[in-house]
């Protein structure tokens, strides 16, 4: 094989074996990837000189001279990530740590219009502005949509909770001056929620938000289906010939335990819905409800997938104060188990999907990482 393939090849795996470890030293990487430590040091010497890598102190000695600490550098690269709702638009600036180096929430409801374009240009320019002097070091832009999306991520297949055309893409590229995909909103959020729990096994996400939907990840890898339509767990039937959903079928999990079925009860406002129901009977009866409902959904899940599900979205942002008594209906309807330690809340009570957008950005750096 080529002497320069095989050193960039060399450099390559270092880097990768870095950032998958978080910090490393020199001979772990030179045992791991069967490469002698001269090799090694010239290709760490090649990362620090590319700002890719820095020391970032020592490891305790186990005899002899302590080892270097190497880390990736989490500012030499950037990713940004859009979610797009109904009814609010959020970008985050994240590094290649998954940093929040900033972020910005607005309420502005959807349209395809040059007025919402510019808007969306607008406030993305200026998050890009503040805080990158060179944009070269921006990998590209993620856009979580709540839609079904062709395998290019450029294309919609499936859109009912906000209108979205067949050329939104060809729309946004006039607005938008880096590259940049969609990424449909709950699997975003689930690969957001994996990353952060750092989770090595199989997982579920449900995200409970004005729609459903949810993801399945196997650690770091997304299923997605044969068809990308894996974790549409909103259109599961849970009550059969039951209230209607918004797709036109009935009985749907999402007609009972969007969180919509909570805010409708205090002006649309999910957080005054919390802020009440401790002081609030008939809240709290609707909240337990509601919990009744969504431990069917999890049982399924649980008998489905065997492993932890995690809650996300609107309503998993205030979950923790009520996971035990959630995890104790769960409990009642599974045969198998009576522990509900499986049950997590998530890590994200905002901004998971446009987190997880951005992600696929710094995942694709990494993974396709060459010199």
């Amino acid at each position: 094989m080529d002497e320069t393939i095989v050193r960039n090849k060399n450099i390559e795996e270092i880097y990768r074996l870095i950032y998958q470890n978080r910090q490393i030293s020199r001979q772990e990487i030179s045992r791991l990837l069967n490469i002698s430590l001269p090799t090694t040091t010239q290709n760490l010497n090649a990362l620090q000189e590319l700002g890719l890598i820095h020391k970032a102190g020592e490891f305790q000695s186990t005899g002899g001279r302590k080892p270097s600490i190497y880390c990736c550098v989490p500012n030499a690269r950037y990713a940004v990530g859009i979610d797009i709702t109904r009814n609010h638009l959020s970008i985050v600036l994240v590094d290649l740590a998954l940093n929040l180096i900033d972020s910005l929430r607005i309420r502005i409801a959807f349209e395809e219009s040059d007025s919402y374009f510019s808007a969306l240009n607008e406030h993305l320019e200026q998050i890009i502005s503040q805080n990158i002097s060179d944009r070269s070091r921006l990998l590209g832009v993620g856009i979580s949509l709540p839609a079904l999306l062709g395998t290019d991520h450029k294309t919609v297949s499936y859109a009912t909770v906000i209108p979205l055309s067949s050329d939104i893409y060809s729309k946004l590229e006039k607005y938008i001056h880096a590259p940049f995909l969609f990424f449909n909103d709950s699997n975003s959020a689930g690969l957001a929620e994996s990353w952060k729990g750092n989770y090595t096994n199989s997982v579920i996400y449900l995200s409970l938000s004005s729609s459903i939907g949810g993801a399945n990840m196997n650690g770091k890898t997304l299923y997605t289906g044969d068809h990308n339509r894996s974790s549409e767990f909103g259109h599961m039937t849970i009550i059969p010939h039951g209230k209607r959903c918004y797709c036109g079928r009935y009985g749907c999990l999402d007609a009972y335990c969007s969180s919509n079925v909570l805010s409708d009860f205090t002006r649309g406002n999910l957080k005054e819905f919390f802020n009440q129901i401790k002081s609030n009977q008939g809240l709290r009866n609707v909240f337990d409800d509601y919990m009744d409902h969504l431990a069917i959904a999890v049982n399924n899940l649980r008998m489905c997938f065997d492993c932890d599900i995690i809650l996300g979205g609107n309503v998993g942002a205030y979950i923790s104060d009520y996971i035990e008594d959630f995890r104790q209906k769960a409990l009642e309807l599974n045969p198998f188990e009576n522990d509900g330690s499986f049950i997590h809340p998530c890590h994200y009570p905002t901004e998971a999907a446009a987190v997880g957008a951005a992600i696929y950005y710094i995942d694709g750096f990494v993974q396709n990482f060459a010199i």
